[in-house]
């Protein structure tokens, strides 16, 4: 009787598991299906709490038209193509200078304070969300800039105050073009000791009265933060907000789209360093017309892999690279707003409307951006 009863009990889970669905679905009928099912229904006997979506599924917009065709799939993009570049550099386009850090902001934050306290430069205001510092007004000395840094350091100057003058500070730490890179700017201000109301406001209008102490105050900063970073990093949870940055990529109806919140002259040129650090074949440009002719092909990619440098290098390499540079795209810069738009165009025998065009298109613009500086 116990062996009949375990026999009728399997007969039944095995029925129960068909029944529930666990056996008899083929392959196809266990795969997911597409689209999204009907939202749970609370009976309305009970309470409905609001819901909100937490992981809302975005509408997809196949604005290249990719839907219902094959594409080859190839290797995915570097993550980040820092070839060639310095962690830390002074950079000067007119007569605007700033050092470029290929660090992020939270972590260069609390350096950039730190060097003003070691340096016994008092600070008047800090404000870590949006990035700015600003000094009190400092004693030093009249002369060159390392004879007046000299004076603000030591505070030598209140011995000769008949040579003093006073000078303040204003530094800005900003998100780079670079993602996960950082700018500084400093800009300063001088007037005669006692020679006006030292709590007045000062307006901030991007030009110092000094351009050579200012070069001086960012060519220290510079070396400082070199020092300090190789110590070990260290980041403000304040200044983590200041991610965002000055370049960035945006799909549209006609393809992709690379953005600068940058003003037209730097965006100029740090397109033009962009392409001649991709070691992309600039071929003609036209700055009336704001417009690159380059020739670009995907082999051209400056980061080949490891096992293409070891196996598919070489002079026979370079030299079927010389003799086929690609295909002619232009890079058309417009401004838009506050905004430069950066866009690539066919200019070769290659489709308009054809995928491997597309795709080609879309990889340039990535590479502009990731070199951008």
């Amino acid at each position: 009787m116990i062996v009949r009863g375990l026999l009728v009990c399997g007969v039944l889970l095995l029925g129960g598991c068909g029944w529930l669905g666990w056996f008899g679905k083929s392959d196809e009928q266990l795969t997911l299906e597409t689209g999204s099912s009907a939202p749970t229904e609370i009976p309305g006997s009970l309470d409905k709490p609001p819901f909100n979506d937490q992981m809302p599924i975005p509408q997809v917009i196949d604005y290249r038209g990719l839907a219902g065709k094959e594409v080859e799939l190839r290797l995915p993009d570097a993550l980040s193509t820092t070839f060639g570049v310095e962690q830390i550099v002074i950079r000067k386009l007119g007569e605007s200078r700033w050092v470029f850090l290929d660090l992020p902001t939270a972590t260069i934050w609390p350096q950039v304070v730190l060097f003003w306290e070691e340096n016994h430069l008092p600070v008047a205001q800090l404000d870590p969300r949006n990035g700015t510092l600003e000094t009190a007004w400092i004693i030093g000395t009249s002369g060159n800039p390392d004879e007046i840094y000299e004076s603000l350091t030591s505070g030598s100057a209140w011995g000769e105050q008949s040579m003093a003058q006073q000078y303040k500070f204003f530094v800005r730490v900003e998100p780079g073009v670079r993602t996960s890179s950082t700018e500084l700017y400093i800009e300063q201000a001088e007037r005669p000791l006692g020679g006006f109301d030292p709590d007045d406001r000062m307006d901030w209008d991007g030009k110092s009265d000094n351009p050579e102490l200012e070069g001086k105050m960012l060519t220290t900063l510079a070396y400082y933060l070199g020092d300090r970073v190789a110590q070990g990093p260290s980041v403000s949870l304040l200044a983590a907000g200041l991610q965002e940055s000055k370049a960035f990529l945006v799909a549209e109806p006609e393809g992709m789209v690379l953005k600068y919140k940058l003003d037209f002259d730097r965006a100029w040129a740090t397109v033009g360093a962009a392409l001649e650090d991709a070691r992309i074949s600039v071929e003609d440009l036209d700055r009336t017309s704001a417009v690159y002719y380059v020739y670009y092909s995907s082999r051209h990619d400056p980061d080949p892999g490891f096992f293409s440098k070891i196996f598919g290098g070489g002079d026979a390499g370079d030299s079927k690279e010389d003799a086929d540079p690609g295909h002619r795209f232009t890079v058309q810069l417009e401004s838009e707003g506050e905004e430069i738009r950066v866009t690539v165009g066919v200019a070769s025998e290659l489709a308009a409307s054809d995928t491997d065009s597309l795709i080609l298109k879309e990889r340039l613009l990535k590479l502009i951006k990731e070199y951008s500086t």
